[in-house]
């Protein structure tokens, strides 16, 4: 977690502007001048008994288990899942960056999947201000992605993201600071994790769980068949016996178990491709297609939806903090705003 202090003054009497990436896995929050100010796991400990939050992050991820707490993780696919124990989670995270401040409440612009409901977004917005927020904003995931990529959207041009989240997809063509295409997946970082799983327990005969899987994901996974020839020493428990083995996994070997939600990935891609306008289209050739979020790390994964587009494809600069930085931003946009609160 990265933190940073504010002196007392700035705490009482400055008000301050929030983005955060409340994202299924993760939430990051982005202010001004100081970055990153926090990231920590999306889950809360709560006092059953109370209903009181005794942490969040990886303090409370530790308190599964122990005792009275009930350990939630209140988002599901980039929604809110559980409302009490997402108020606890904002509640805390806005005192940790901002702390009690005595006469000014901060404005708070959270990030949320492309095509959520009505319902999905008042909930947003109501446990923001339930837990200290002056104002609450909510952008679209991709544009939030798009500004903090440093995407020039406000330009007659278009130009195109794809956000892969740990439980969502998102995928956009903006122009003129608006969303003019889109389509959203409710799969992300995680369905790779259980896609190497099954590979795993159906091909291999060993079962193993999602930290592990994890941990192949990011140190030898690719979805390339001309990617990275690694390998790794895995344990997990012998599908057939159900004794516990080991065995030496190949880079190669994570590709087939990656397959099927690159696949989906590229067709919600191609989804907003085939609907988007001509003219709009002809940039996109140019501007090329931009991707950020944790899944954009994955190795292969602008390789492949290039060869897959035909559109030329990169990753944006510390893909995992584009949404937060990009909500931050569109703070600080007054036109933008006004499109956001549908002037």
């Amino acid at each position: 977690m990265k933190r940073t202090e504010k002196s007392l003054f700035d705490r009482l009497f400055n008000p301050v502007d929030v983005g955060i990436d409340l994202g299924t896995a993760s939430t990051r929050v982005f202010m001004k001048n100081r970055g990153i100010v926090l990231e920590e796991p999306t889950v809360v400990a709560i006092d059953p008994a109370t209903g009181k939050t005794g942490a969040i992050g990886s303090r409370a991820r530790e308190m599964a288990g122990q005792g009275q707490w009930e350990v939630v993780w209140p988002l599901e696919s980039g929604v809110i899942a559980d409302f009490d124990a997402s108020v606890g989670l904002l509640e805390t995270v806005l005192d940790r960056v901002v702390g009690k401040n005595l006469f000014f409440k901060p404005r708070v612009m959270i990030c949320v999947p492309t095509g959520v409901t009505g319902v999905e977004r008042r909930a947003v917005t109501e446990a923001a201000m339930l837990a200290g927020a002056s104002r609450t904003y909510l952008i679209e995931g991709p544009l939030a992605a798009a500004l903090g990529a440093g995407l020039p959207i406000q330009e007659p041009r278009g130009r195109m993201v794809g956000d892969i989240g740990s439980g969502t997809t998102s995928a956009a063509v903006m122009s003129m600071g608006r969303i003019i295409q889109a389509a959203s997946l409710r799969i992300g970082g995680e369905a790779f994790n259980e896609g190497l799983i099954r590979h795993l327990r159906d091909r291999l005969n060993i079962q193993i769980d999602r930290p592990l899987a994890e941990e192949i994901k990011l140190e030898i996974g690719t979805v390339s068949r001309r990617g990275r020839r690694s390998t790794q020493i895995i344990r997990g428990r012998d599908n057939i016996t159900g004794l516990p083995t080991s065995l030496r996994l190949s880079s190669q070997d994570t590709v087939a178990g990656l397959e099927e939600p690159l696949t989906d990935i590229l067709a919600c891609i191609h989804r907003v491709l085939e609907k988007t306008p001509p003219e709009l289209a002809a940039d996109l050739l140019e501007e090329g297609i931009v991707l950020t979020g944790g899944g954009a790390l994955l190795e292969g994964m602008d390789e492949c939806i290039q060869a897959g587009t035909h559109v030329r494809t990169r990753v944006a600069a510390s893909p995992r903090e584009c949404v937060a930085r990009g909500a931050a931003m569109a703070l600080e946009d007054r036109g933008l705003l006004e499109i956001l609160e549908g002037k």
